[in-house]
Order: C-alpha cells, then sequence, then structure tokens
C-alpha cells in the first residue's frame, strides 16, 4: 500500500459543499448504520460496517474486544474510531438489510449488477464510500429520510460524487448524536 493511498485524514472538515455543523441531535428509537476506520498503523486502512442502536457503547465495545461484546474481525486491530454513520431507518430491520448489503454488495440483489468492483488502487474506505453513494441512490433506501452524519470533525470527511451524490431529502450533517428510548419519554 502506498502512501498515496490514503483514508480519511486528520486535515479538517474539508471544502466545498459538506456537512453543516451541529449540536448533538437527540434522536428518539435510534437505528444506524456505522463506518468504523482502524487508528492502528499496523492495520491501516481497515474499515468495518455495522449495526448500533447506541454508537457511543458500540464503539467501546470494538475498542475492548470480543470479550466486551465487540465483533470478532475488530478485536486486537484497533484502536477504531466511528468515522460516519447512516441514520433515520423506519426500523431496525430496514437498517440490518442496508447493513448487511453495504457488508455484500456482490450478493445482494439491490447492488450486484450496479457497483463496479473494488479497484486495485482504492482503498477500503474509499470504496465503501463509493459503495455507500450507491445505495442512497438506489432502492429502497432512496426513499428513506436518512441522514449521514459524520462523527469525526477532525477526520477529513469525503465527497461524494457529483452523479452519486444522495436524494436532496437526505441530510448530510456531522457531529455527535444521543440517542433516547421512547420508554424513557413516558
Amino acid at each position: 500500500m502506498s502512501s498515496s493511498q490514503a483514508g480519511p485524514s486528520a486535515s479538517g472538515s474539508g471544502s466545498g459543499s459538506g456537512p453543516c455543523e451541529s449540536s448533538p441531535e437527540v434522536i428518539v428509537d435510534f437505528y444506524g448504520v456505522y463506518l468504523l476506520y482502524t487508528m492502528n498503523p499496523r492495520y491501516k486502512g481497515r474499515t468495518y460496517i455495522g449495526f448500533t442502536v447506541d454508537p457511543e457503547r458500540r464503539l467501546k465495545q470494538h475498542n475492548a474486544g470480543c470479550e466486551a461484546g465487540g465483533a470478532r474481525r475488530t478485536t486486537q486491530r484497533g484502536p477504531w474510531a466511528m468515522i460516519l454513520i447512516v441514520h433515520g431507518f423506519p426500523n431496525q430491520i430496514s437498517a440490518l438489510r442496508f447493513e448487511w448489503a453495504w457488508q455484500h454488495p456482490k450478493r445482494s440483489r439491490r447492488l450486484r449488477d450496479r457497483v463496479p468492483a473494488k479497484k486495485s488502487s482504492e482503498r477500503m474506505f474509499e470504496y465503501n464510500f463509493r459503495l455507500l453513494g450507491e445505495m442512497l441512490n438506489t432502492g429502497p433506501w432512496d426513499r428513506l429520510p436518512l441522514t449521514v452524519r459524520w462523527l469525526r470533525p477532525d477526520v477529513k470527511f469525503a465527497e461524494f460524487p457529483e452523479a452519486r451524490r444522495p436524494p436532496m431529502h437526505m441530510n448530510i450533517v456531522s457531529g455527535k448524536v444521543n440517542m433516547e428510548s421512547l420508554n424513557q419519554q413516558m
């Protein structure tokens, strides 16, 4: 892997039409699909896609290893940083289907004929981001009121290509998110 194949960089919030800065938003019954990026130089470029209802707790689990509830693929390859999360799914099943398709684009009937294979010069972060852009423009996800949230303001975000920008009704924001259960409100 050459140094020109960089993943997310810690150089500010980017340029152009990027995410707008926002304060922590409280979301009721949160269902999110996230992208992790390893900060360990030994495993540079590795990514992981997962589902969560609580991003902070889930990131702690990944960084603590399998015994703490983290995924086997992330154990001993951290520390991990949660770069972005897609949320706004109507229910857990929708979010889990989105996660599965993002993890298995060649096996997903909605994506297998739409997404070109990963280029040899392309890093996994870049490929996963390109894949996300394609997914957000593919049914049924293109009709959902989803939000792409950049969680790390110190990490430069990538820009969606002009042809693969999310639909106009989807938001691209940055900042933390706080979850609240519907049961806690009553």
